[in-house]
């Protein structure tokens, strides 16, 4: 199980370190393409979910990534900014306390 607690930033890491956990042959890369409309993709994004469930734990509210298909990866070498989207990127359950 993969659980990601925190705001959108550690989410979105969270979701990219499933995808190299469940698909350790996968290259950034290939991921990282242009952004698209989710439903035009050319790249055909990996099956989640074979080895690990993913489960996000808001503790800000804001960007909404624990219940979304999309994340933001920055390049450290250049600081580019990368959007993914795919629907496999949705986390398979979401943790809201708003009592906190």
């Amino acid at each position: 199980m993969i659980i990601a607690p925190g705001g959108g930033s550690p989410m979105d890491a969270a979701k990219i370190m499933w995808v190299m956990y469940e698909h350790p042959e996968t290259h950034f890369e290939e991921l990282a393409l242009r952004f698209m409309d989710i439903r035009k993709r050319i790249y055909k994004f990996p099956k989640m979910g074979v080895k690990a469930k993913m489960v996000a734990i808001t503790t800000t509210s804001g960007t909404g990534s624990e219940v979304t298909p999309f994340a933001v990866v920055t390049d450290d070498a250049t600081g580019q900014k990368y959007p993914l989207a795919d629907y496999a990127l949705t986390p398979d359950m979401a943790i809201v306390d708003a009592n906190r």
